[in-house]
């Protein structure tokens, strides 16, 4: 089911109703692919529109969006303390608090109509009991949200009862808020996230290749096991195996992390050392490089909100492959289209979803093409006006339905 929102012209772009008044926009850390949506929320609210962010975020990624963008901005002391890790296979939901003990001060010194949040965190809880309404931008599905306890549900359920209005991802945490928290489908939109713009100088679409060229498949990621990486390698090991000198394909693992050698170990074990490159770590305007120089993108996690790197293939006009546990497949994969899913854990099933592209070579500039075109309206203007919508949806809903506190405005 498709909740109210802003209208789409027939290129995918979509239009809501203009917002006048002051909103706030509560981002602990923002990374570069956040800018752009952030600007474009800026040219539509104006000088109303400000973003309060930790000044000292954790990722040397977030500390350079910081010095991105022309949006105004309130850098405030703070910090995010992991209570618990996503253990290695993401088996848990990990739980952080941010402390910050001058936000509330500064919403009561900006004075919002509107406040936005990320996720359910202290920095939600704080303009909620402030009594200011408020929009949440939700990103987990139930299967990343699948160890979360009692005590954490309870606490949603609350917390979503007292949202105005939530923006989300995708279908997979549209379907989430509303089957698991209780949240009224018409308080939600999709299509809050895009994904960082390609670079003009950067080459769109599928490259130039000979059929003696071996066939590249590219992922990026971290070197951890949540990202399924071993599970590609077996695969590969399998293909090898099915084809043997045949088998002309090349595996490209872009990104670095704790397991890496061990994974590096696990090629040489399998005898599929001279298929595979581990690239290490990539500095983020280098990556495009090499999704310049794949044919097929293939992302075997096993757990994932919303890769952003997968909208990043696409625009590339890569064909994916993407896991069952990529919380984006639902919106961004159209089976045997652009490219196929796979269960990341049954390696013969990845093996031959790997074969499809080896068996029909074809495919892959057909596929590459249908994902440019599919990913084309996930841009920064769509990803504003759908929290625009959100923003309006709060304002119709803030009349006095509870009681006003001694510091944000009355309801």
């Amino acid at each position: 089911m498709t909740s109210p929102g802003p209208t789409t012209d027939t290129s995918g772009h979509s239009h809501a109703a203009p917002v006048s008044g002051r909103v706030v926009y509560l981002s602990p850390t923002f990374a570069p692919y956040t800018v752009p949506v952030f600007d474009a929320l800026y040219q539509l609210i104006g000088e109303g529109f400000t973003v309060v962010t930790l000044r000292q975020p954790r990722l040397e990624i977030d500390r350079a969006a910081l010095r991105m963008g022309t949006f105004p901005r309130l850098l405030i002391n703070g910090t995010c303390m992991r209570l618990s890790r996503l253990g290695d296979e993401g088996q848990r939901t990990p739980l952080c608090f941010l402390w910050s003990p001058s936000l509330p001060l500064v919403l009561a010194s900006l004075k919002p109509e509107v406040v936005i949040t990320k996720n359910f965190n202290t920095w939600t809880l704080i303009p909620l009991l402030m009594c200011y309404p408020t929009v949440i931008f939700w990103e987990g599905t139930r299967h990343t949200e699948r160890t979360v306890g009692p005590w954490r549900l309870r606490l949603r359920r609350w917390t979503g009862g007292r949202a105005e209005a939530f923006v989300v991802n995708g279908a997979l945490s549209r379907r989430y808020l509303v089957e698991t928290v209780g949240v009224p489908a018409d308080r939600i939109i999709e299509g809050g996230i895009c994904a960082e713009p390609v670079p003009g100088h950067i080459r769109r679409g599928p490259r130039v290749r000979s059929d003696h060229d071996p066939l590249v498949y590219l992922f990026v990621g971290q070197m951890i096991g949540r990202k399924g990486v071993p599970h590609l390698l077996r695969a590969a090991h399998l293909l090898k195996a099915r084809w043997g000198a045949n088998a002309r394909l090349t595996i490209l693992l872009l990104g670095d992390g704790p397991e890496r050698q061990q994974y590096e170990a696990l090629a040489h074990g399998m005898g599929i050392h001279d298929q595979v490159r581990f690239l290490g770590h990539v500095p983020p305007d280098q990556v495009w490089y090499w999704y310049e120089q794949a044919d097929v993108f293939v992302l075997p996690t096993l757990q994932d909100n919303w890769p952003l790197v997968v909208p990043e293939a696409m625009s590339m006009g890569l064909p994916v492959l993407l896991s069952k546990h990529a919380g984006s497949a639902p919106d961004l994969l159209r089976e045997g289209d652009n490219g196929y899913s796979f269960d990341p854990e049954d390696h013969e099933d990845l093996a031959s979803r790997l074969e499809e592209y080896l068996r029909n070579p074809q495919l892959v500039r057909k596929h590459g093409e249908y994902s440019l075109k599919l990913v084309s309206r996930y841009n920064p203007g769509r990803a504003a006006n759908a929290i625009l919508w959100a923003i309006g949806k709060a304002k119709s809903r803030s009349t006095p339905y509870r009681s006003g506190s001694a510091v944000g405005p009355s309801r």
